[in-house]
């Protein structure tokens, strides 16, 4: 698996780096625009033609300023951000319940190998994979079988990918009162009316769990259902919607008492600016990463203490590429270099 790690110089030589999904068109436009024409200082964000490259930008800019992003960005946050391990999917569908019990064991037990101690649940089962009673009580049972692995101290989070009704959902926490459920996620396509019954039902029962949803296509009352309380968690993914965007709607949302848990999967150079932004927000929640590494980067600045990945303090997001790596991936048919 690849990874887009976008680079930016400018004439002086100040670099930016970070994800970016952009062709090779798109970076010929941006080839000897200023700084300022692509990023509005005073409004702190990435404007017009900038946007596509938001992450390599901000990079870039508190770089130029001297700055760890988090302090350019506010610091109003914890340099210690929570992280879990986003890696459990469903990966028990030819095996018995005593093999999937054992299936999952090991799984945790990776995710602790690299220091996550918190571990979120993929189920579903019964909405594709299974029949519906049957996937209903694999769920409940992996969600079990999990947080006994996982330990008391453990924040567990189940993720549904819209995978069930109201009633089961209702179901599952019901069943699952003694596994403590931290979030459940995307529970059912997001709905005014479904959304308000499960958080009555969450209240009425006295459940600590929250509900996370965003990250697919959520509907034009979304943020009408988070302001009401429907909706604890924000998800809208990181990468995609970009910090530009993410800074306005984590200043849009902490009135209303929600918190920021930015969606994150398939990069892994997209997590430090993710946990710079972490940083910078009181309201932030847990950062969604996975048990895995990747050649070429430099990173000794940032480290993993008890499942919390530590911001550093050195300008920019604190990382940087191997340059003969990337020198070598340049010659690659899938990567190209812009001068201006």
């Amino acid at each position: 698996m690849g990874d887009a790690v976008i680079r930016v110089q400018t004439e002086d030589g100040a670099v930016g780096l970070g994800w970016a999904n952009i062709k090779e068109e798109e970076a010929q436009c941006l080839a000897g625009r200023s700084v300022e024409e692509l990023f509005d200082l005073e409004g702190m964000s990435t404007t017009g033609d900038g946007a596509v490259i938001d992450l390599p930008l901000w990079d870039l800019v508190s770089k130029l300023h001297g700055q760890p992003l988090y302090q350019f960005l506010g610091a109003r946050g914890s340099q210690e951000v929570e992280t879990y391990d986003g890696s459990i999917y469903i990966d028990d569908l030819e095996a018995n319940d005593r093999e999937a019990v054992e299936i999952f064991q090991d799984e945790v037990q990776t995710g602790k190998d690299y220091g996550y101690t918190n571990f979120k649940i993929k189920i579903g089962r019964g909405a594709r994979w299974m029949p519906m009673y049957e996937g209903l009580a694999r769920d409940i049972l992996v969600i079990h079988s999990i947080r006994e692995a996982a330990g008391l101290d453990a924040k567990i989070l189940i993720d549904a990918n819209m995978g069930n009704t109201l009633n089961s959902a209702k179901h599952i926490l019901e069943e699952c009162r003694d596994a403590n459920i931290f979030w459940f996620e995307e529970p059912f396509a997001e709905d005014p009316a479904l959304n308000k019954a499960l958080s009555e039902f969450i209240e009425e029962k006295g459940f600590d769990t929250m509900v996370a949803d965003g990250e697919f296509a959520p509907p034009p009352s979304f943020f009408q259902m988070v302001e009401q309380g429907w909706i604890d968690l924000v998800q809208h993914d990181f990468r995609f919607k970009g910090l530009s965007w993410w800074r306005k709607t984590a200043e849009l949302i902490e009135p209303w008492g929600a918190l920021c848990a930015p969606h994150t999967w398939g990069s892994f150079v997209e997590k430090f600016p993710h946990a710079h932004f972490a940083a910078s927000v009181p309201h932030y929640s847990l950062l969604e990463a996975c048990p895995a590494g990747m050649p070429g980067l430099i990173t000794d600045a940032w480290k993993m203490e008890n499942g919390k990945l530590i911001v550093p303090d050195e300008p920019g997001c604190g990382f940087d590429v191997d340059e003969e790596l990337y020198q070598k991936g340049l010659q690659h048919k899938e990567c190209f270099v812009v001068k201006a």
